[in-house]
């Protein structure tokens, strides 16, 4: 059979060979007109103008991101079948995990184009893991993918949390099911000393909030003993359940019944009865608290992504500054206030200046301490921001 092929325009052989990732459907001269979808092929194998070979890719024919750069490739030949190809980088992504000697036993596996296996994100939690495809050609393979993690983890179960937003941008449906294995969705997972249950089918992303399970025991590292802490949108707890460890009096809130539930429920199972969880808008509850003249030795505001579109909103922004202003005026002075952002339409640059406004209109003034984003698990592309999204400003308050 002939090796499928797609030919791009000298744009897009300069993006290739600047190391790009992704090339777009304006720099696609030719291409397969079908994909892994229906009757298409995953891989093809990435042209010149002049038929010269290039690379080989992962092919959507519909797509705005046409081709997913797998490796370069000078010389025609066999294309191999897409999980042979993935099997050798996701053993060296766990290998790479195991050597970062994290402190619990949730983690990103494999972070999609960050760990060169584009279109592909794998999740553990303790003895299950989640698979999310972001691509035609990998969610044509997911069986097999989840197959594939079944047996280089070990684990009993593997969950498809294929519901983002980001299927939208493909064209694929947004799902979420059982792949491989039986029982429970409901798992029991470590972070550092605490445990935490999620649902991998029902709760938030891929069942918890992992990128910021490094951020939990860092600001938890710089907090004083027995200090009044305040985790506003707690979700699964993460924050407040780090923070309790210190043995101060702690706040949580959510807005959702669920996440109160769950966060109370975490609470109880690591014994830690001075963290009391609220149900409460944020918005309202900051206000209220702020006419109340209450302070806190920490303040952590880690809100949904608030921005939907590229550059962020108008909207969004004012609510980011809203809470900041709030979060700071609540901050006792020499505190600690925890910023976040997990919107990748924020950039680093605008969540600055929401933080430089806020601090400005908040009469007070602040230190930054450290400009974070998600956990060593989640390790960003250079020149590829889209794969760090996360933002975590720690501000020393004056």
């Amino acid at each position: 059979m002939d090796t499928a092929k797609a030919k791009v325009n000298a744009r897009g052989r300069s993006r290739i060979a600047q190391g790009q990732a992704w090339i777009f459907r304006q720099e696609i001269l030719a291409g397969p007109e079908v994909d892994a979808r229906t009757t298409g092929p995953s891989i093809v194998e990435v042209q010149d103008e002049r038929g010269r070979p290039l690379a080989i890719a992962t092919w959507a024919s519909e797509s705005p991101i046409a081709l997913r750069i797998l490796e370069p490739r000078e010389k025609t030949g066999a294309l191999p079948k897409l999980v042979d190809w993935v099997r050798p980088r996701f053993a060296t992504a766990l290998h790479r995990r195991q050597t970062l000697r994290l402190n619990r036993d949730a983690y990103r596996v494999v972070h999609g184009e960050s760990d060169g296996i584009p279109g592909l994100v794998v999740d553990r939690y303790a003895d299950a893991a989640v698979v999310q495809t972001t691509s035609v050609a990998m969610n044509a393979n997911r069986v097999a993918l989840a197959s594939l993690a079944e047996e280089l983890l070990g684990v009993r179960l593997v969950v498809a949390r294929d519901d983002g937003s980001a299927r939208d941008f493909e064209g694929l449906p947004r799902e979420a099911l059982i792949l491989r294995g039986q029982g429970d969705t409901r798992v029991v997972y470590r972070l550092g000393d605490n445990q935490l249950e999620t649902d991998l089918l029902a709760d938030s992303k891929t069942g918890g909030f992992l990128d910021q399970a490094d951020n939990h025991a860092l600001v938890a590292n710089l907090t004083p003993n027995n200090a009044r802490c305040l985790d506003a949108f707690t979700a699964h707890g993460g924050f407040a359940l780090a923070l309790a460890r210190k043995g101060g009096d702690v706040l949580a809130t959510d807005e959702e019944d669920r996440a109160v539930a769950r966060a109370t429920a975490n609470a109880t199972r690591n014994g830690l009865s001075n963290l009391t969880v609220r149900k409460a808008n944020a918005f309202d509850l900051l206000r209220t608290l702020e006419s109340q003249h209450e302070q806190f030795d920490v303040v952590v505001l880690d809100p949904p992504a608030l921005a939907k579109r590229k550059g962020g909103d108008t909207s969004a922004l004012r609510a980011y500054h809203e809470l900041f202003l709030r979060g700071l005026r609540l901050t006792r002075p020499d505190g600690l206030a925890v910023f976040c952002s997990c919107s990748g339409r924020v950039t680093r640059e605008m969540f600055d200046q929401v933080v430089a406004d806020a601090t400005r209109d908040s009469g007070r003034q602040a230190q930054i301490l450290l400009r974070l984003g998600a956990g060593m698990d989640h390790p960003e592309r250079v020149g590829l921001s889209e794969t760090g999204h996360l933002k975590c400003w720690i501000l020393r308050v004056m």
